[in-house]
């Protein structure tokens, strides 16, 4: 009698320890599909955050291009509202990157283009029916993301590659990279500040 007992007892607990790591593995699986879940979401709110900034900035444009076609001039046009473009949307770096480009050229380059020959923006110099389409994020680390898209200015299109960081829980544009050259303008505008800082301490 007393065998059958232990013999009892003994089943019990290996079924009580074999549901306790059943229900261990339930959670972890349920822990892994919290976390796949929390993943996707990121990603979708990063991609909308893309859609959400091009989409303020090309509504803009894209009015000034829709007057201008019946020959009339927008009086808060994209030129006015480019510094808050910059302000709401790209990271305190661009900013200061973007004022000390223009500080070196509304010293040294009055009278010509200085730095900027083209909108980052648009990717161009003009424009006609901006868009863009296929955003995707493609890596995500920390603070820190890529998302790349298509950017349709006339009839041409421009992949481009923007590296994006949160700052204050916003995310935000910290480069803008022309996929077809593999050229960054943040790196090109340190470069250019250096070069143009070295040149002025010559003279």
């Amino acid at each position: 009698m007393m065998r059958k007992v232990k013999s009892i007892i003994l089943l019990a607990a290996v079924a009580m320890v074999a549901l306790a790591a059943c229900s261990s593995r339930g959670a972890v699986a349920s822990d892994n599909k919290v976390e796949e879940t929390d993943a996707v979401l990121d990603t979708a709110s990063l991609e909308n955050r893309v859609q959400e900034i091009y989409g303020a900035v090309f509504k803009v444009y894209n009015e000034e291009d829709s007057l201008r076609n019946l020959d009339i001039m927008m009086e808060n046009g994209v030129y006015q509202h480019r510094g808050d473009f910059a302000a709401n949307y790209c990271s305190r770096e661009w900013n200061e990157l973007v004022n000390k480009v223009d500080e070196i050229d509304s010293l040294y380059h009055a009278d010509d283009m200085g730095f900027w020959e083209f909108d980052y923006w648009i990717m161009g110099q003009d424009w006609h029916k901006l868009s863009i389409s296929d955003v995707k994020v493609v890596e995500r680390t920390g603070p820190w993301a890529s998302v790349e898209l298509k950017l349709h200015n006339f009839d041409n299109v421009t992949p481009l590659s923007l590296t994006m960081k949160l700052e204050d829980g916003t995310w935000r544009i910290d480069d803008f990279v022309d996929l077809e050259t593999s050229a960054g303008l943040k790196e090109d505008m340190k470069e250019y500040i250096a070069n143009e800082t070295a040149e002025a301490k010559k003279k």
